[in-house]
Parts: structure tokens; sequence; C-alpha cells
């Protein structure tokens, strides 16, 4: 018993830990642990993933920034490179994504940036920028109002994970693709994440202190 308590009493208090302020975020969706909110921002939608991971941050960033294997959790990438690295904290990306006909492909060039926040959890924000060595445009170039991964340690090897996202896609895109980007991505995301922290290959991130 002195062995199983302490996973049960982590086991009792996930929904709690996973429980979101209102913010004007709604639930939409729940499945395979994670929970998935939108919020109308204007004209647009911003969606949240809410999951529990196992490992600890120093992976789950070095995953997040480690563009040799992008290609097995992010949906749809057809490329992905660093473009420039700034710091060890701060570094530009671009990627391609493929869209399903009728819809041109978009592409990202987008900053992220790696803080620790007072609260000790660690923030890893991303958003759209101009660069010099950015190609030409695949399609669309799309905008990255922000994303950002706000990763909280807990007990037994775990982290709280708060995924969102903002975009402008660019362009007209249809219902459907709107739809699944706000309520099946974080799931697929998390899926991919989950998969990743498994993977051996994956290397630990430095984190600020």
């Amino acid at each position: 018993m002195i062995r199983i308590f302490p996973l049960f009493l982590f086991t009792f208090w996930i929904p709690q830990i996973l429980a979101e302020p209102d913010e004007g975020w709604n639930k939409v969706k729940e499945k395979d642990g994670v929970i998935v909110y939108e919020k109308e921002i204007g004209d647009r939608t911003a969606f949240r993933g809410v999951t529990i991971l196992e490992g600890n941050p120093e992976k789950l960033v070095g995953i997040l920034h480690n563009t040799e294997r992008w290609r097995h959790w992010i949906d749809d990438l057809d490329e992905g490179r660093e473009l420039e690295r700034k710091t060890s904290f701060r570094a530009i990306y671009y990627q391609v994504i493929d869209s399903p006909f009728p819809a041109s492909n978009r592409d990202l060039v987008f900053e992220s940036v790696v803080t620790r926040e007072a609260d000790s959890s660690i923030l890893v924000l991303m958003r759209s920028v101009e660069h010099s060595e950015a190609p030409k445009t695949v399609g669309v170039r799309a905008t990255l109002l922000y994303t950002s991964y706000k990763i909280e340690p807990l007990p037994e090897n775990r982290m709280k994970v708060v995924f969102e996202n903002l975009s402008d896609p660019g362009g007209r895109l249809p219902n459907f693709l709107v739809n699944w980007a706000s309520r099946s991505y974080p799931i697929s995301l998390f899926q991919g994440l989950r998969r990743e922290m498994s993977e051996s290959s994956q290397k630990k991130a430095p984190l600020p202190e």
C-alpha cells in the first residue's frame, strides 16, 4: 500500500490539475487525456489543449526544437528547419505544411523563445517574424500570432502542459479545416509528443535558470 498510495493520490488529483479557469475559454472536446478549449478573439479562433505528460521539461523542450524529428509528430509537415540560432533559448525556424486540396500549402517563419516564469514553470513562446534567410513562400505564408507551451513540473516525473495557438492561415480555408484545427489538432499534437517523449534519440535541451 505504501508504494501504491502516491500514484493513486496523483491520479485522484488529475481532474483538478487539468481544470482551467474560465477566462472566456469554452471546453469543446476531451479525448486521450487531453482537454480542448476554444475562444473567439475578434474574427479568429484560439485553441488550447491541456494534458499530463510523463517526463521532464528538458526533454520536452528538446523535442519542440529538434527539427530532424518534426515529421514524426507534426501533422502534414512537408519541410522544417532552423534558420538561425540566436542564443541557447532563442532561434528562428521555417516550416512548410501540406494543405489538402483545394487549399494552398502554408509556410511559417517564426521565432521560438524559452523563458522560466515566476512560478518556475517553463514557457515556450513562438511568434511569426521576418527573416533574411527565409525562402519564398510555397503558397501562402501564414501568420503565427502566437503558439505557447506552458510546462509545469509535477510529482512522479510528470508535467502539466498547456498548449495554446492563435494564427491567421492567410487566404481562405474551408470551414472543415478550421474546425479540425481548433478541436482535433491539440489531441494529435499531444499524441505525437507522448510518442516522442519515449524516443531514446531525443535529447534534453538546456533551460533558463
